[in-house]
């Protein structure tokens, strides 16, 4: 993660990542796309190319392939929506943050990968048994609030469910956050 990133992250409320990581998080999307844009591809071969070979009318390939362009498109809007930022106004000193972040990562397990004024970027490594590969924590520090995101880690295998530990990152913070405030 680029620090340059973070003003770019405030200002649209949304986590910033590099390709990889991206074709990571929207893995399966990619994946889901291909049987209806490969019935997409002989349609256009068909009627545009004159050069379709294949066995199956185009027509009802597209029909076939259809839910799958559906479940793709519902799952883009799913992982785009999974990077939105949660913010929560604080007038706690910086010092005060630091410390309810280092309890909160301590509680979690949270294994600090970068740690910045401004940013503190986390990542969780759970035993296999507990159903995912792993979350990216990251959260911004501004004057008067925090923002913080939780995901599935993008640096590991692709993974569409957390089994709600990254809703349990977020909460547990913003409770800490509101119980330190108070």
């Amino acid at each position: 993660m680029k620090k340059e990133w973070i003003p770019i992250m405030i200002e649209t409320g949304q986590l910033k990542l590099k390709l990889l990581e991206l074709l990571t998080h929207y893995m399966i999307v990619i994946f889901l796309s291909i049987p209806f844009l490969m019935s997409l591809y002989s349609i256009i071969q068909k009627h545009f190319l004159d050069n379709y070979t294949g066995v199956r009318n185009p027509e009802e390939m597209i029909v076939a392939t259809s839910p799958f362009g559906i479940l793709a498109i519902f799952f883009f809007f799913i992982q785009r929506n999974r990077l939105k930022f949660k913010s929560v106004e604080t007038k706690m000193s910086k010092d005060k943050i630091k410390e309810v972040i280092e309890m909160t990562a301590k509680q979690l397990d949270w294994n600090p990968v970068i740690i910045d004024s401004r940013l503190v970027v986390a990542k969780t490594h759970p035993h296999l048994l507990t159903g995912s590969w792993g979350e990216q924590i990251t959260i911004i520090i501004e004057k008067n609030k925090i923002m913080i995101n939780s995901i599935c880690d993008p640096d590991k295998m692709s993974s569409v469910v957390s089994f709600g530990r990254n809703r349990k990152n977020i909460r547990t913070f913003i409770e800490n956050i509101k119980n330190a405030s108070s």
